[in-house]
């Protein structure tokens, strides 16, 4: 092959890991799996890169803080909107805030404690802990949640994989492929459908999350 030729294809290569990263942004802030993430590119990525796409991305569009929140680690100066999407997945999408003098969001932390009916076994319309907590607490969003698996993926011991043992589904792959290690304190990621879901499936273990924080000034 020559030069030119190396040159061109190492350009379309380039072209389609650019595009491919983009359609793992894009399909990432809707809240598809991460199955149907891979599925749908027409460039070929491991979930393992899969995952790293998705913590820059998420990192840089502040669903994934790396500080907690108001200790000046983004969305201080951003609002989101809800969206909704025709499969009815919801999403924030972020807007920069113009208005100088909108009021600075102001945040209250708050630990989820639970007794001990939160191990007995409910019937399928009972509400769960988690969701009646949000409903309780939440002033609408966006809300936190502290995880600490950066700590469990980097030891990959015993923690880690109960804790993989209890998810399912897309929530299993989110939290596998997610490169957690990148932080071994905890990160505060943004409580949406899929943390949700997550936090259910560890209801009633020590793995279950407790500590949140809330937005409660003007966001």
């Amino acid at each position: 092959m020559s030069g030119n030729k190396h040159f061109d294809k190492a350009l379309s290569d380039m072209k389609d890991n650019f595009a491919g990263r983009a359609g793992i942004a894009h399909l990432a802030d809707l809240g598809y799996p991460v199955l149907e993430i891979q599925s749908s590119l027409d460039f070929p990525f491991p979930l393992e890169k899969i995952g790293r796409v998705m913590w820059d991305h998420f990192v840089s569009n502040d669903t994934i803080l790396l500080k907690a929140p108001g200790s000046g680690a983004g969305r201080e100066n951003a609002s989101y909107v809800r969206k909704t999407d025709a499969y009815g997945r919801q999403s924030f999408i972020k807007t920069e805030n113009v208005d100088p003098d909108r009021k600075e969001t102001t945040w209250k932390k708050t630990v989820l404690r639970v007794d001990h009916d939160i191990f007995h076994i409910r019937s399928e319309g009972d509400e769960k802990v988690v969701r009646r907590f949000l409903k309780d607490n939440s002033h609408g969003g966006p809300d936190y949640v502290s995880l600490d698996f950066g700590r469990l993926k980097q030891r990959n011991g015993t923690e880690w994989m109960t804790l993989l043992s209890l998810l399912k589904g897309d929530e299993r792959d989110y939290v596998s492929v997610m490169p957690w290690e990148n932080s071994i304190t905890s990160v505060y990621h943004l409580v949406d459908d899929r943390i949700v879901r997550m936090m259910e499936m560890l209801e009633g273990t020590s793995m279950m999350p407790g500590v949140f924080y809330f937005a409660s000034g003007d966001v």
